[in-house]
């Protein structure tokens, strides 16, 4: 099944470094950061016929309209229009199991909205690998290389690829390296308020139980919290005044008492 939320917003109130003496006696101006995130878009370019159940400021609960892009790219715009300091990140599963709409011409007209929209980081998900290692290269770094029976590159041709960034911490190629960078960096403000997020972006170590194994030949999927643990002092080391891992893991809301596609958050496929 699919499954698209928008996620709750976060709000970060970091504490800029000071660069030196003088600017560490003066008290640095708090900086507050939207976090903007989203996962298990699937390729949802049109509404679907469906609600989401949510809980409203009452308490009630309550069934929403839910899906399209268009209205997910107001959602993230509402958001971002009085938060200039903002990041959209997701945690995975944004192509793969589509509609005909996207699947058709390999998810590119996907990944050319989620540009359209302003995601910067998005953590792997199982269904990333659905087409295979070499089919993911291309959609984040784009063209028309042939890797499916599909025909690439039918409506932008050439295909641009995804401007945000892909990361896998956890995916682990046979020279040892990751498949994609596994961490990134992004600051806000300037001078001695300035502050820097660390993202460590991660699928779940399962995984290889999902994807066809020629899909992922030479693939492995280290344990998720050693790997953020170990990435934790480099990104300290690299200046980041806060770190968040965007995981493709499942989780339940309070509501739920079972599996449910309503009640799905970054869950795979045998309950999403």
């Amino acid at each position: 099944m699919i499954q698209k939320f928008l996620l709750p917003l976060a709000i970060l109130t970091l504490t800029g470094c000071a660069t030196s003496q003088m600017s560490r006696d003066i008290a640095a101006e708090p900086v507050n950061v939207r976090v903007i995130g989203l996962n298990d878009f699937h390729g949802n370019l049109d509404p679907p016929k469906q609600s989401a159940e949510a809980i409203n400021a009452k308490g009630e609960r309550v069934w929403l309209p839910s899906g399209g892009v268009a209205y997910l790219g107001s959602a993230i715009d509402s958001l971002r229009a009085d938060a200039p300091n903002n990041v959209v990140v997701a945690a995975g599963d944004l192509i793969g199991a589509s509609p005909l709409s996207s699947s058709l011409f390999l998810d590119e007209p996907s990944i050319i909205a989620l540009n359209m929209i302003g995601l910067e980081f998005n953590a792997l998900g199982n269904h990333e690998f659905d087409r295979g290692i070499a089919e993911l290269k291309r959609i984040q770094s784009g063209g028309c290389e042939k890797h499916t029976l599909a025909v690439p590159c039918r409506i932008d041709n050439p295909f641009p690829g995804a401007k945000f960034k892909q990361l896998a911490a956890n995916t682990i190629t046979e020279n040892g390296s990751t498949l994609f960078p596994g961490t990134a960096l992004k600051s806000f403000g300037t001078g001695k308020s300035k502050v820097t997020i660390g993202f460590i972006g991660m699928t779940l170590k399962g995984t290889s139980n999902l994807v066809s194994a020629g899909r992922i030949a030479g693939i492995k999927f280290a344990t998720e919290i050693d790997t953020a643990n170990a990435l934790v002092p480099k990104l300290k080391a690299a200046g980041a005044d806060a770190i968040i891992v965007l995981i493709h893991e499942g989780l339940f809301t309070k509501t739920s008492q079972r599996p449910s596609m309503h009640w799905c958050f970054g869950r795979f496929d045998a309950y999403c």
